[in-house]
């Protein structure tokens, strides 16, 4: 018979979590910087509407400025594409260690 302990399972475990926290909270505050560059500027009111928040572990990244649908619609030729498809697929293609 063979017989193997394994060791520090618990602390590998909670320096992972702490690492995947760590990416996920970067994550995050890319993602609003990244919005906040597609979003379309005339006066910098959509721009400066863009608010991060975190509730326990989950993160939200909204804007409230009332044209900002029409803005992701296309509405503008500064950003044909909208502000949501286009920063996620930028998010996407980063690596993060």
């Amino acid at each position: 018979m063979i017989s193997i302990t394994v060791r520090g399972v618990r602390n590998t475990v909670a320096e992972i979590e702490r690492e995947l926290s760590r990416v996920v909270d970067q994550i995050a505050m890319d993602t609003k910087q990244v919005a906040v560059e597609k979003t379309p500027i005339d006066q910098g009111r959509a721009r400066r509407g863009w608010d991060l928040s975190k509730s326990g572990k989950d993160w939200r990244i909204s804007n409230r400025v009332p044209y900002i649908t029409h803005l992701e619609a296309g509405h503008s030729k500064q950003a044909p594409n909208g502000i949501t498809g286009p920063t996620v697929r930028e998010i996407s293609s980063r690596r993060y260690r």
